[in-house]
């Protein structure tokens, strides 16, 4: 995989440390959400606030937990492969600040988070 070197000012540096944070990101995924997703052109519907709007009309209460994936159902093809992973993380922290949707584990592979509605 190759890598990238970047000289920044301590002043830049902070700057960046502080967006990652506020986005509850890595530098790294950070870095990878601006410049390569504006690359991509993902489409506009894979944000936290789409997805918990969509998942709250497609589930109820007494459905079985689903993923990311079961949401967006074949429009989930449409996103970078390289970016489902960063707007996991997104979708993760975006739920945990909220009621409406809630974490119950991961796949028996460990690879996709698993959701449930919570409360409607």
């Amino acid at each position: 995989m190759p890598v990238i070197k970047i000289s920044l000012t301590e002043e830049e540096f902070s700057e960046l440390e502080a967006l990652a944070a506020k986005e509850k990101m890595s530098i790294q995924d950070l870095f990878r959400y601006k410049t390569l997703a504006n690359a991509k052109k993902n489409p506009a519907m894979f944000t936290p606030e789409e997805a918990v709007k969509r998942a709250l009309e497609k589930f109820s209460t007494e459905d079985p937990p689903f993923t990311l994936p079961d949401i967006y159902g074949e429009a989930w093809l449409d996103l970078n492969p390289r970016m489902t992973g960063v707007f996991g993380k997104r979708f993760f922290n975006y739920t945990a600040a909220i009621d409406a949707i809630q974490f119950v584990g991961m796949t028996p592979n460990n690879r996709r988070a698993v959701y449930r509605i919570a409360k409607q």
